[in-house]
C-alpha cells in the first residue's frame, strides 16, 4: 500500500496531449492494426508498452527504466494495445490536485463535483461523500458533451448576430457619412443663403444712400440755380463798365425770380441695421437697412395743414399705395374693376384689370422701389418689376386679406382659411418663397376670433403695414374683432389697440380702424373711418395722439401711405386724396 502522505514529483518530460492518443486510437481501425510496429518515445526501438499516466510508448528497456525512477515508479504501465490507447484517451488514470499540486488527485468529490487528493480530504471536503474517479470524469465528460452539443447550435446565432452587429457598423458609419454630407451641403446652402442675403443687405445700403445723395444733389441744383440767378443781378447791377450798368438799368427785369424765403428741404435719415432675430417657429430673419430721422417731431401747436388734395373718383379708395420712385399713387376704389396709377397732376397714367372683383378689401395693392404687388385671385399675389414681367404666389387654400411689402422688398400677408377659424401671417421674398409663417394669430391676442364660420368672408377688413423695428402692425375691423395687433418680428405678441377712451378725444362712434400705416420714426397711423380721424401710436402701439382733417367735417379716411417728402396721404370715402403735413 502506497503512503498516505507521499510527495508526488511529475516527470519533467512533456506530456502528451488527449489528442494525440485519440490520434493514435482513431488511426488503427482494429486489433489487427496493432501488429504495425510503433517506435518508442525514449529510444529508436520498438514500442510494446503505454504509460497510462504520462501516454509515453515504451520499449521493453524503457519500460522497465521508467518503472524503476523515482518521478515515475508509480506509473500505471500496460502493454501497448488498441483498447490500452481508448483507455488511456478516454480518462487518465490520476490528475495532479489543482489545490494541492504536489498531491494526486485520484477520487472525486460527489457532492462538489471535483477531483480530490488526500489532503482535500483532510481539509475542505472532510466528509464529503466520495466517488470513483473515472465516475466523476464520465460524468463531468457527459455533462460536457450535452452542454457542447447546445454550444454547437448556438454558436451560430451568435455568429449571425456579430455579422448583423458588423453590417449595422457599415450602416452606421455609411449613415453618418451621408449625414456630414448633408450637413455639408445645407451648410454650403445656408452659407450661399447667407452670403446672398448679405450682398442684398449691402446693395440695399448702397440703394438707399445713393437715393440720399441724389435728392441732395437735387437740392444742391436747386439752390445753386438760385444763387447763380441772384450773382447774375448783382454783378450786372455793379458792372464797372458804365454803359453796360446803365443798359442793364434800363432794359432789364428787375424782378428776380427768387422765393421769398430761402428754400427749405427734407434733410435725409440715417440709415440703421436691424440686426437678425430668431423667431418662435426656429426661423431667422436676417435684418434689414432703413432710415431713422434727425431732428424731426411731430407739429405741437400748429395744427396739421393739408398741403394738397388729389381728386380721383368719387368712391371710397378702398387701397392706396404711394411710388416714391414715379412720385405717383396706386389706388383701387370699391366701384372699379382695376387698379389704376395717378401722377400729382391726377392723371390716370396706367391701370391693371382686375379679373375677379367684388370681394370687398381682397383688391390690395403695394409699391417698392422695383416691386407693384397686387391681389386679383383671392387664392393668388401677382407681383410686377420693373420690366413688367409678371411672378404669382399661390396661397390656396388660404385667401389673401391684406398685403405690403417691406423695407428690403419682402411681401407681408394677411391670409384665412374659407371655412376654418384660422387667420395667419406669411413673408414671401421676392422669388415667392416663404420665409416666415404666424398662425392663430387673433385667436391667441384677441377675446374673439376674428373669424367665423357663420359669417362672409366679406365682413372682414384688414391692413398690414410693417414698423421700422421690423414690428408687423395689423389692423383688423370685423364682425368679432376692431383692434389695432402689433406683432414682434418673432411672432410674439407686442400689444394690442382697440381704440382711446377720453372726453378729450373727438371720438362718439365705436373704433373701427381701417389703413394703416408707418413712419420713420416708428409712430404708427390706423385710419378710423367711424370717426373720420386718424389714431396715432407709438412704436409700442400706445396711443399718442389724434390727428383730424383740418377744416373738413364729414371726411372718413379709409386707406393710408406715407410719400416721399414723409407728409400722411389719406385715401378717402369721397374718393380724394388728402395729403397731410404733420411733422416740423
Amino acid at each position: 500500500m502506497e503512503p498516505l502522505f507521499r510527495t508526488f514529483y511529475s516527470r519533467p518530460k512533456r506530456e502528451k496531449p488527449s489528442w494525440y492518443l485519440q490520434m493514435m486510437a482513431t488511426s488503427f481501425s482494429s486489433k489487427n492494426d496493432m501488429q504495425a510496429e510503433v517506435d518508442c518515445d525514449t529510444c529508436e526501438n520498438t514500442a510494446n508498452h503505454l504509460c497510462k499516466t504520462c501516454l509515453d510508448r515504451l520499449c521493453d528497456k524503457c519500460k522497465i527504466i521508467h518503472s524503476k525512477s523515482k518521478g515515475t515508479f508509480d506509473h500505471d504501465v500496460v502493454l501497448l494495445t488498441y483498447e490500452a490507447i481508448n483507455l488511456a484517451s478516454e480518462c487518465p488514470s490520476y490528475h495532479v490536485c489543482k489545490w494541492h499540486t504536489k498531491f494526486r488527485a485520484n477520487v472525486g468529490c460527489r457532492g462538489c463535483k471535483v477531483p480530490v487528493c488526500e489532503k482535500c480530504l483532510i481539509g475542505d471536503h472532510n466528509g464529503h461523500n466520495l466517488m470513483d474517479i473515472n465516475e466523476l470524469f464520465q460524468y463531468k465528460k457527459n455533462m460536457l458533451e450535452q452542454q457542447l452539443s447546445k454550444l454547437y447550435s448556438e454558436v451560430p446565432k451568435y455568429e449571425s448576430k456579430v455579422e448583423e452587429i458588423k453590417r449595422k457598423q457599415i450602416d452606421v458609419l455609411r449613415n453618418r457619412d451621408a449625414v456630414k454630407k448633408s450637413i455639408v451641403n445645407h451648410f454650403g446652402k445656408v452659407n450661399s443663403t447667407l452670403h446672398s442675403s448679405k450682398e442684398m443687405l449691402l446693395k440695399s445700403a448702397d440703394e438707399k444712400a445713393e437715393t440720399f445723395i441724389n435728392s441732395l444733389t437735387l437740392k444742391e441744383q436747386i439752390l445753386h440755380s438760385h444763387i447763380d440767378s441772384m450773382q447774375d443781378h448783382i454783378n450786372n447791377s455793379q458792372n464797372k463798365d458804365l454803359r453796360e450798368k446803365i443798359a442793364y438799368i434800363y432794359y432789364a427785369d428787375c424782378l428776380v425770380d427768387i422765393p421769398s424765403e430761402c428754400p427749405s428741404f427734407t434733410e435725409p435719415g440715417v440709415l440703421e441695421y436691424s440686426e437678425a432675430i430668431l423667431d418662435r417657429h426656429g426661423q431667422i430673419q436676417l435684418g434689414s437697412v432703413s432710415e431713422r430721422l434727425k431732428n424731426f417731431h411731430i407739429n405741437g401747436k400748429k395744427m396739421p395743414q393739408i398741403i394738397r388734395t388729389l381728386t380721383v373718383g368719387k368712391e371710397p379708395i378702398v387701397s392706396l399705395a404711394y411710388s416714391s420712385k414715379l412720385n405717383a399713387f396706386w389706388i383701387f376704389s370699391s366701384d372699379e374693376r382695376a387698379f389704376r396709377k395717378y401722377d400729382m397732376k391726377e392723371n390716370c397714367t396706367d391701370k391693371i384689370e382686375v379679373k375677379s372683383p367684388g370681394f370687398q378689401n381682397r383688391q390690395n395693392i403695394a409699391v417698392g422701389e422695383k416691386l407693384v404687388v397686387y391681389v386679383d385671385n383671392p387664392n393668388k399675389l401677382f407681383v410686377l418689376e420693373d420690366s413688367r414681367g409678371e411672378l404669382s404666389i399661390n396661397v390656396a387654400p388660404m385667401v389673401s386679406v391684406c398685403l405690403c411689402l417691406t423695407s428690403d422688398d419682402d411681401i407681408l400677408v394677411g391670409l384665412h382659411h374659407r371655412t376654418e377659424k384660422i387667420f395667419a401671417i406669411a413673408r414671401f421674398n421676392v422669388n415667392g418663397e416663404r420665409t416666415q409663417y404666424i398662425t392663430h394669430v387673433i385667436k391667441e391676442w384677441t377675446p374673439q376670433p376674428l373669424l367665423s364660420k357663420s359669417h362672409s368672408q366679406n365682413n372682414v377688413r384688414a391692413y398690414i403695414a410693417e414698423n421700422i423695428n421690423r414690428d408687423i402692425c395689423l389692423s383688423v375691423g370685423s364682425d368679432n374683432v376692431q383692434a389695432v395687433i402689433i406683432i414682434c418680428p418673432n411672432g410674439d405678441h407686442r400689444n394690442t389697440y382697440k381704440g382711446v377712451d377720453s372726453s378729450n378725444i373727438p371720438c362718439n362712434r365705436p373704433f373701427l380702424p381701417r389703413g394703416i400705416c408707418t413712419n420713420i420714426l416708428g409712430h404708427i397711423f390706423v385710419a378710423d373711418e367711424n370717426n373720420g380721424v386718424i389714431h396715432m401710436l407709438d412704436t409700442n402701439g400706445t396711443f399718442l395722439t389724434m390727428l383730424t382733417i383740418p377744416n373738413e367735417r364729414k371726411i372718413f379716411p379709409i386707406s393710408l401711405c406715407i410719400d416721399n417728402h414723409r407728409n400722411l396721404c389719406i385715401g378717402c370715402a369721397d374718393g380724394k386724396i388728402r395729403i397731410l403735413k404733420y411733422l416740423n
